[in-house]
């Protein structure tokens, strides 16, 4: 199965001070590689590294080693992502880029920590997307 990787698994997993380290360490060693991902995660992995004191390099070396892909184009699906910020308040734009994603692979999971909003948003406008994420954040 296809894993996609949004924001908070990476910064959990790169940041050994994050409170879900333990659980992304554990789920990122039980993941096919390569997890995907999009240029809208990594400018928010990138920040929220930077704002706690850790070197993005660790980011960009899981990109040389092949364990994380940046498989998304927005130049290729602006108006897919556009339309769901449209349907979702919530929605961020590294969100939007996840959920398309999502799209254009019939078998995937999500790997998040935002379990409040990817049980709310819908692929393809109906269906339900498989996510995983810590017990404590689904309700």
């Amino acid at each position: 199965m296809i894993s996609i990787c949004d924001t908070g698994p990476l910064v959990a997993y790169l940041d050994r001070r994050e409170p879900h380290h333990p659980w992304a360490a554990n789920l990122f060693t039980q993941v096919l590689a390569p997890m995907l991902t999009c240029e809208a995660v990594i400018a928010e992995t990138s920040y929220f590294l930077r704002e706690g004191g850790v070197d993005v390099e660790l980011l960009f070396e899981m990109i040389e080693r092949g364990s994380l892909t940046i498989d998304f184009n927005l130049s290729q699906h602006w108006q897919r992502v556009r339309t769901l910020m449209g349907r979702y308040q919530q929605m961020d734009l590294a969100d939007a880029c996840v959920v398309a994603m999502s799209e254009a692979h019939r078998r995937c999971q999500v790997l998040t920590l935002d379990a409040k909003d990817f049980s709310v948003y819908r692929r393809n406008d109906r269906q339900v997307i498989e996510f995983v994420s810590p017990p404590s954040m689904r309700r």
